[in-house]
């Protein structure tokens, strides 16, 4: 990793080189913002280059990790002595927890064998994959014993030249008893020591704590650098990144889990969405097949999958705008249905009502966002987009 190779957060990485080339770290900071986004991602590398043994001026001029001395390697894999990297870990054992006052072994060496080696092939897929979400089972928060750990850890000499570096990932995900404890070594700071919490929830963090912090907001990525990102990470064709970035609202790690599912399968289903809207026995076949489209409508999966189709219809909806005011494809993301987009645009192509049919996608996401009742919503939104698009013929 290098900061050319993270996605985005160009004002973030400005922020943290300037802090570099300045010599003005702070004692600690929160990155905060949506998840997926990458904040560990950003973390790990402002270690890695404050650690670095031979940094180096970019042709942009900025200070970044030279790659290949024996810091950035071990940073690289998550396991300089001067990094630290906590997240949340399953409970221990009753017969291996706190008998020493917490102050002794450290948590990860308190846990069954099978969990150890299970937390190692996640740290090994998290330094290949900063943007990698950690997953444990059991493991729903950071317990005291990490922050103890972390307290002895720092109060103790250096093994190696640099800063030493503390990474909170999902640091909303202290216990109250965790929080307190941490409170008190942000109370204590060191001038050779930098914390960093990461959160897709800064709410839920002690107020307390986030004023101890430098705080700054990463960015929602741009569908674009997601795309690009997916082409050369994945090798997968353009058209079908532009899909995933899409559906991925601005999450790098959510367009990744898209490509596991069929949205070839997905983009099918809501152009036979949209064809039952327009069919001239609306009102018996949808209420016939939205039940199945549906399903419960209230299981999270359920209202996940529902969310991506309408995205998808959005997308579907935006190339046909663009398509009715322009004849160039290369903006189009469905390329591959330029035939079926080219019939809907000669039928129902007047610009300003498939605009107006954009925006009726648009407020159902949102409603559907706020846990409106799936039904409503789908029978809503097919009443008004067919309204919108009728009234052209």
């Amino acid at each position: 990793m290098a900061w050319h190779n993270i996605i985005g957060q160009h004002r973030v990485k400005n922020i943290l080189t300037r802090a570099i080339a300045e010599k003005r770290i702070a004692h600690a900071y929160c990155f905060w913002g949506a998840e997926g986004i990458g904040k560990d991602a950003l973390a790990l590398e402002f270690a890695k280059v404050m650690n670095c043994e031979q940094p180096r001026n970019n042709a942009e001029g900025i200070i970044e990790a030279c790659g290949t001395c024996k810091s950035c390697h071990q940073a690289a894999h998550i396991q300089h002595p001067n990094i630290q990297f906590i997240f949340s870990l399953p409970a221990a054992k009753a017969a291996s927890s706190d008998k020493d006052g917490g102050m002794g072994t450290s948590p990860i060496l308190k846990l069954s064998d099978d969990q150890i080696h299970l937390i190692q092939e996640q740290l090994k897929i998290k330094a290949a994959n900063p943007y990698h979400n950690i997953a444990i089972p059991n493991a729903a928060q950071i317990r005291i014993a990490s922050i103890r750990e972390v307290k002895k850890q720092i109060s103790m000499s250096s093994s190696q030249r640099g800063r030493r570096f503390v990474i909170i990932s999902e640091a909303d995900a202290m216990n109250q008893e965790a929080a307190n404890a941490f409170l008190k070594t942000l109370e204590e700071p060191s001038s050779q020591v930098t914390i960093i919490l990461t959160t897709s929830r800064r709410e839920q963090l002690l107020s307390t704590i986030l004023s101890r912090c430098q705080q700054i907001r990463c960015d929602a990525l741009f569908d674009e650098d997601i795309a690009n990102a997916l082409v050369a990470q994945h090798h997968i064709p353009l058209e079908e990144a532009r899909l995933a970035a899409r559906l991925a609202d601005g999450s790098y790690s959510k367009a990744t889990e898209l490509l596991g599912e069929d949205l070839r399968q997905l983009r099918i289903e809501i152009v036979n969405l949209l064809r039952l809207m327009l069919t001239p026995r609306f009102v018996q076949k949808f209420t016939y097949e939205l039940e199945a489209l549906v399903g419960k409508g209230s299981a999270d999966r359920d209202r996940t999958k529902l969310e991506r189709m309408l995205i998808l219809l959005l997308t579907w909806i935006r190339d046909a705008y663009a398509l009715s005011v322009s004849e160039r494809e290369d903006t189009i993301i469905n390329i591959d249905q330029i035939e079926d987009l080219k019939r809907f645009v000669g039928r129902f192509g007047v610009s300003g009502n498939l605009d107006a049919a954009a925006r009726a996608i648009e407020q159902a996401i949102e409603r559907l966002r706020r846990n409106v009742n799936a039904t409503l919503i789908l029978t809503t939104l097919a009443l008004e987009v067919r309204r919108i698009l009728y009234r052209a013929l």
